[in-house]
This record gives structure tokens, C-alpha cells and sequence, in this order.
């Protein structure tokens, strides 16, 4: 009896975990629950999922500021699905920023099944001018594209036509100019500020600079002065207390492309900050980079290191806990970066060494990295994470802080190390479509 008694209790556990995650469980047939990983049958009906449909299903991989809905609606024809092991096509995308010209939107077309054979990349030019919609109807143009010769493969092709939009005749006779009279140079300006207030306290934020920047394939140059105003006052019984802080500075590069693996650049910054104990500081540093695939790959794949020389000059706000006021400092730099971009996820990261030279114990490591990985259908992780040692707090003030200043962040503190830690994990199931559309009490 009280074997029957457990053994019924058991199953009535079973029963309620399976209904919690119905996605690992199978029926036998003798009555006993049986747990499974989903993705063990995954590949056995994919097939078959895939025979059944008529429509041909698409997954879409991309940032959340692409506007999915938007290309689920302009692209009706094919079926979207909510995770790549149901897919026909994987579209996986991303944005890659050139300063302030514009960006490239990079698509890439993977695909799977009857389709394994085919798989090739595509490329959208997004200029800074673009509205939103321009841009959105750009990218989404492309995918019309890319997607032709999947459709044409699929049953569906009967039901599709290709049209093409003649230039009016009058465009041939408008000369293009051989020439481009800013010679590449992009330039924006840029100010604004923001102020928010309370019954006891307010706040106030103003902000400029301008970017200037030339990108060609062979050379890529940023001149960018900036700066920023912060104030913050508090009303108390005691009084009003007020935080200020300044921070700005001019930062510039020009980097040469040298051959499909190489890069050589210099960098001049300087930098003015309160918070950071700066007056000034005034730093040179020319560097030099190796990236073990092609540069071209590098919207889906980028490993690269680069070693950077540094000379500074620093005139601090207050005397250093090394009795300085100003110095000159100089310093080199290991950069390692890693950046994939495949079917299984995401994954970015990046490793900095950095030591001074007048003493090799005020040194600096850091490592950075973000993962979104597909461990199986439906199942993701993901986990975004940075540590750093830091034994190079050659600007600390040395004089004591006051309550006040630490809490209200008036100047930058010693610490030995930061961390950072972001971690999570999702599980989608349950019906496979996931393109429709439908934007009611939305807002």
C-alpha cells in the first residue's frame, strides 16, 4: 500500500512538472513519463514539418531596433517561425556604424534543410540623412531580395512576380559628378540639454560637439570635440547643496588599411574632467592591428589584436596620492577582441592589458563579453559580464573626500577592481508562427 501510495505520488509530481514544462516531456506506452531534451527530436520530424507546409518559413535574427514588424508586414509571403530549428531560412542581421555617414546593415541569407546549398550575404547602405522609414524600407527591400531565390525554389514561386521600375529618361541626362567636392568628409554638429525639477531638487544637463569624419576602404579619420555641463541641487533644511561637473575633450584617429589583415593607425586625445581630478590631458598613441580573418568577414566573424604606444601629458585639478600636479606618463597596450555573429548566437568579447613604463605595477587588465547562445530549440542563454583589475589610479586626489563628495560622485574614488555580472535564460514554446501583426491597445 505504501509502495502504491509513493509510486502515485511520484507521477502526480511528474504530472504537474510536465505541465510546467511541456516541452521535455514524452508519453510512453505503458503510462510513465518519460523526460527528454526537445532538440533529441528536433532533427527526426524536421523534415516532415517541413513536407507538410506549403509556405516557405523564415527565422528572423536581428537587433531589436530592426523593425520586424515591418518587414512581416511588407514580406507576407513566407511563413515566420519562432526559432531557427523550424526555419527554412535563417536571416541573420546586423548594424555596423560608419561614424557619422551612415551605416551598413548587413544580411545574411543561411539556408537549411532543402535549402542547406544556398547561403550568401547581402549588404544595405543606410545614409545619415535617412529617416527611419527610408531606412527600414531599405533593409527590408534587400531581404525582398535575398529571399527571391529561396521563393523561387518553393512551391509558392507560381504566386510571385518580379517587377522592375525603369529610371524616368530624363535621369541619364543628369550628369553624376566624377568628383565628390567634400571629399568624403561627413560632418555633424550637435548641442542640446535636459533639466528636470522636483519641490527639492533639480537638475541640469547641457551638452555639444561635432563629428567629423572621412571613411574610404583605404583610410577612416575622425576629428570630435565635445563637451558636457552637469548640475545637480539639493534643497534641504540646512541649506541648498550643489554638484557640478565638467567633462570634455577632443578625440581623433586616422587609420590606414593595409592589405585584408592589417591595419596602422594614431590616435590624439584630450580629455578635461572634474570627476576624474583632470585639468587637462593631452595623449598620443599610434597602434597597429592584426585580424586573423579578413576584414571583409567581419560582419560574421572578427578576431583581432592590437598593440598601441601611448605618450601623455596630465595636469591634475588637485595634488595625486603620488604628491603630482602634473606629469608626463608614458604607457603600451594589448587589445585581443573576438566578434561572431553565426546560427548558434552571439558573442562578443574583448581582453585589455595596459601598464606604465616608469613603473610596471601601475597596470590595468580588463575583459568584457556578451553571449547569446542557442543551447537548443527554444532554449537561450544569455550573459553579458566585465572584470577589471585596476592598479593604475595615477590621478586619484589626495586629499580626503567628504560624505558630501562621495555621495553625490563628485570625484572619482580608488578601487581595485570593478565587476559586472548580467546573466539570463529563456525558453519559448509552443506554436511555431509568430508573424502576425496586430497593434491594438499597443500604447
Amino acid at each position: 500500500m505504501d509502495s502504491d501510495c509513493g509510486n502515485f505520488r511520484r507521477k502526480c509530481g511528474l504530472i504537474i512538472f510536465m505541465l510546467m514544462f511541456p516541452g521535455f516531456f514524452i508519453f510512453q506506452d505503458a503510462g510513465i513519463y518519460v523526460l527528454a531534451n526537445e532538440s533529441a527530436f528536433i532533427a527526426e520530424d524536421a523534415a516532415a514539418r517541413r513536407q507538410a507546409r506549403s509556405s516557405l518559413s523564415v527565422f528572423l535574427d536581428m537587433p531589436g531596433f530592426v523593425d520586424g514588424d515591418f518587414i512581416r508586414q511588407e514580406i507576407p509571403v513566407v511563413e515566420y517561425v519562432r526559432d531557427r530549428a523550424l526555419a527554412d531560412v535563417h536571416i541573420i542581421m546586423s548594424r555596423h556604424p560608419a561614424g557619422t555617414t551612415g551605416a551598413t546593415y548587413s544580411i545574411s541569407f543561411i539556408g537549411l534543410g532543402p535549402y542547406q546549398e544556398k547561403n550568401y550575404q547581402l549588404s544595405y547602405w543606410a545614409p545619415a540623412a535617412n529617416t527611419l522609414d527610408q531606412t527600414r524600407r531599405g533593409y527590408t527591400g534587400m531581404i525582398k531580395m535575398g529571399l527571391a531565390p529561396f521563393v523561387a525554389a518553393a512551391s509558392i514561386s507560381d504566386r510571385m512576380t518580379i517587377e522592375y521600375t525603369a529610371p524616368h529618361p530624363d535621369a541619364f541626362a543628369e550628369e553624376i559628378p566624377l568628383r565628390d567636392p567634400w571629399n568624403y568628409w561627413v560632418i555633424e554638429s550637435y548641442g542640446g540639454g535636459s533639466y528636470s525639477r522636483e519641490e527639492t531638487r533639480n537638475s541640469l544637463h547641457v551638452r555639444y560637439g561635432i563629428f567629423a569624419d572621412r571613411i574610404t576602404p583605404e583610410h577612416k579619420t575622425r576629428l570630435r570635440p565635445y563637451g558636457n555641463y552637469f548640475e545637480r541641487n539639493f534643497i534641504t533644511d540646512q541649506g541648498t547643496i550643489t554638484s557640478t561637473s565638467v567633462r570634455g575633450g577632443f578625440d581623433s584617429y586616422h587609420i590606414k588599411s593595409v592589405g585584408d589583415h592589417w591595419g596602422v593607425g594614431v590616435f590624439g586625445d584630450i580629455f578635461i574632467s572634474t570627476f576624474h581630478n583632470l585639468n587637462f590631458s593631452g595623449v598620443f598613441t599610434p597602434a597597429i592591428e592584426y585580424s586573423l580573418f579578413p576584414y571583409h568577414q567581419a560582419t560574421r566573424r572578427s578576431v583581432a589584436l592590437a598593440w598601441r604606444f601611448g605618450a601623455g601629458y596630465y595636469d591634475y585639478v588637485e595634488e595625486t596620492i603620488y604628491d603630482k600636479t602634473e606629469e608626463f606618463l608614458y604607457g603600451q597596450a594589448l587589445v585581443l577582441s573576438a566578434d561572431f555573429r553565426q546560427p548558434w548566437g552571439n558573442i562578443r568579447a574583448s581582453l585589455v592589458g595596459f601598464h606604465h613604463f616608469h613603473d610596471l605595477r601601475s597596470n590595468r587588465t580588463e575583459f568584457s563579453g556578451a553571449f547569446n547562445l542557442r543551447l537548443i530549440e527554444g532554449l537561450s542563454l544569455n550573459l553579458a559580464t566585465s572584470f577589471s583589475l585596476i592598479n593604475d589610479h595615477v590621478a586619484i586626489p589626495k586629499a580626503d573626500m567628504s560624505l558630501e563628495e562621495i555621495l553625490l560622485e563628485q570625484r572619482r574614488r580608488a578601487s581595485s577592481y570593478e565587476l559586472g555580472i548580467n546573466v539570463g535564460l529563456s525558453y519559448t514554446f509552443g506554436s511555431r508562427i509568430t508573424g502576425v501583426f496586430n497593434p491594438r491597445l499597443s500604447h
